[in-house]
């Protein structure tokens, strides 16, 4: 996707985080939280144009599977028209959706959690409903990924999860917080 078909969406649709896809030194830098080596299953909210798509594909075991959660439409069909792996699954719906589009036997057992989807656009109840769903389908020891904008996070991951921890990166635009937070199990 260009940069200007990526902006004309942004300006489309509210729940675009950002007017220019995530910089590949954000994706290496939130990815270091990925053991690449085992054989995982990733959900990714908001893929956007598929930038963390196509690196985790790249790196991830051939057992691996990936499951992307897009709820713009136009980004779905061109994530469905640009991404032929069997190790994909794309469905367009919300993430706080994501528990009625997972197999039973995923829920549960979600490794990897990765968002990029802007988190400071979410009402308070929507912010819960998103991060109690994440926390649904992590195994115990899964991590959560999130890159968003501020420190906005802080506060409902605590109420959810009860622990984080950030990283900044500012060779982005606009430069991001990265959360990493695990699912303790309680």
């Amino acid at each position: 996707m260009s940069k200007i078909d990526f902006l004309k969406t942004f300006i489309k649709d509210r729940d675009v985080a950002s007017v220019t896809p995530t910089s590949m030194h954000c994706v290496k830098k939130v990815c270091t939280n990925i053991d690449f080596k085992q054989d995982f299953t990733l959900v990714e909210y908001g893929p956007g144009d598929g930038v963390f798509s196509k690196y985790l594909l790249n790196k991830m075991t051939p057992g691996s599977k990936l499951i992307l959660i897009e709820l713009n439409k136009d980004f779905a069909v061109r994530l469905q028209e640009s991404i032929n792996d069997p190790r994909v699954e794309i469905h367009n719906t919300r993430a706080g959706d994501v528990e009625s589009v997972l197999s039973p036997e995923d829920i549960g057992h979600i490794d990897y959690v990765l968002s990029g989807i802007p988190f400071s656009f979410l009402k308070k109840d929507r912010k819960h409903v998103v991060l109690q769903a994440t926390k649904n389908i992590l195994r115990e020891g899964g991590l959560f990924l999130a890159y968003q904008t501020s420190g906005h996070l802080k506060k409902p991951v605590m109420e959810v999860f009860g622990n984080y921890e950030t990283d900044f990166v500012p060779l982005n635009i606009p430069p991001y917080f990265v959360y990493k937070v695990f699912n303790n199990g309680t």
